[in-house]
This record gives structure tokens, C-alpha cells and sequence, in this order.
């Protein structure tokens, strides 16, 4: 029973928590960027986290490869894969496909859409994925000053899954950025996360602070820390790069 519940806890937390699920990492909140007609973006990120189950500590590690894709000059296509250590378990997660759409934009204020599903390439027997197809919506706000960047977004994920977890999970996210150089951006982040454990209507609650280093227009490098509730994930040390071109 305590193997199963391990099993089943990773495999939700791997899902909502998967490196570069959502915004730019170390963020979780989305923003309304989009590439540009023809231009690609890589990012490449990944963390080393802990969490506590029934008095057993769960040590481990996710990773992430992301590429964006800009369509049109306000429509991205994005495919990600993960990769997952949780303890004695580890190996490739469930992918990641999604269509991004700034719909509308009259600065500094825009707002967008984004559409995705994670494929059940993970092994669901080895906590390593949900073992069904699953699909979310964001709706996506942005601010962007010339010093300061306010994001949010509310979202929805229909969490089909082979392990147990809750099928309806609901989101609401913010995040506060300051520019205090050209290449630097100071973040805080805010999550609050339907429990996806049917047994717990406690929320699941993750904050995240951190830094997006801009080398060049092309290249950034990111860092951060996530801490959670009781419910969420403990803590994570989070790092990333971002390539375009």
C-alpha cells in the first residue's frame, strides 16, 4: 500500500511539476511570449527536489527539453519530453505537446491562450507517468513595464490517469518580475493547485523565487527554488538554459 501510494504521489507530482510544463523556467506562471513567424527556442532545464510521504523522504530529479516553434507572429506549436529520477525509479516521463496564441496585444498589456496534452510515454507502473493522455487550458495575462513584468493565468487540466489521481484539476498562478538591468529579471512566483490526491481537499501551494540572466538576445540562463505546503512538494533547486535562433 505505501509503495503504491509513493508511486501514485510522484506520478501527480511529476505531471504538475514537470520542468517547463508551463512559463519560462524557473516560473510556472505562462506569459503571452511568442517567437515569431519562423523562429525556434530551445530550452533545456532541469532540478533536483525532495518531498516527505508518510514520515519516508522522496529524493529526486526531473528534467526537460522544450522547443517552440512561431507558426505565425502571434501562434507558437511546442513539444517537450521529461525525464524523471524518484528514488529507485527512473526514466523517460510523459511528453509534452501544446499550441500557444497571443490573441491580443496593446502594450504593455496582452493577453493569450495556451492548449496542451501530455502523451503517456512514462511508465505509470514505475511512477514515471500518468498512463493516459491528459489535456489543459490556460488563459494568460501580461503586464510588461519598462522595470517591472506582472503574469497570471487560470487553468484547467483534465487529468485522465491510470493511477488513481483526481480527473479535474484546477490552477491559479501569478508571478512579479523586476528588471533591475537590460539582461536581468528578479522573480517571484505564486501557485495554488487542486490536490490531485482524491483522499486530501488540501491545496497544493508552491512558491518559486529566482533569476533569468539574458547573456545575449539569444541565450539565457535561469535559476531558482521552489518550496511547497504540506501538501505540495517540499523543495526543489531548479536550473535552465534557453537557446533561439
Amino acid at each position: 500500500m505505501r509503495t503504491t501510494r509513493l508511486k501514485r504521489s510522484a506520478a501527480a507530482l511529476a505531471v504538475l511539476f514537470a520542468p517547463g510544463a508551463y512559463g519560462a523556467h524557473p516560473l510556472n506562471t505562462e506569459d503571452t511570449g511568442v517567437q515569431g513567424r519562423g523562429k525556434w527556442q530551445l530550452e533545456l532545464n532541469g532540478e533536483r527536489n525532495q518531498d516527505h510521504l508518510d514520515d519516508e523522504t522522496m529524493r529526486g530529479a526531473q528534467a526537460a527539453a522544450v522547443l517552440s516553434y512561431g507558426i505565425t507572429d502571434s501562434v507558437d506549436l511546442q513539444a517537450g519530453v521529461t525525464w524523471q529520477d524518484i528514488g529507485p525509479e527512473r526514466g523517460a516521463g510523459d511528453a509534452i505537446a501544446a499550441v500557444k496564441w497571443r490573441f491580443w496585444e496593446r502594450e504593455p498589456w496582452s493577453l493569450g491562450m495556451r492548449a496542451g496534452v501530455t502523451l503517456p510515454t512514462g511508465d505509470e507502473e514505475r511512477g514515471l507517468g500518468n498512463g493516459r493522455t491528459t489535456w489543459s487550458g490556460l488563459l494568460i495575462g501580461e503586464y510588461e513595464g519598462e522595470r517591472w513584468i506582472f503574469l497570471s493565468h487560470l487553468g484547467y487540466r483534465r487529468n485522465h490517469n491510470a493511477v488513481g489521481n483526481r480527473d479535474s484539476i484546477r490552477e491559479i498562478s501569478g508571478a512579479v518580475l523586476y528588471k533591475p538591468t537590460e539582461g536581468l529579471k528578479l522573480l517571484i512566483d505564486a501557485t495554488r493547485t487542486t490536490n490531485p490526491d482524491p483522499a486530501s481537499d488540501q491545496a497544493l501551494r508552491q512558491v518559486v523565487v529566482g533569476f533569468i540572466w539574458s547573456l545575449t538576445k539569444d541565450m539565457d540562463l535561469d535559476a531558482g527554488i521552489r518550496r511547497g505546503n504540506e501538501a505540495g512538494m517540499d523543495k526543489a533547486v531548479m536550473a535552465g538554459v534557453t537557446l533561439r535562433w
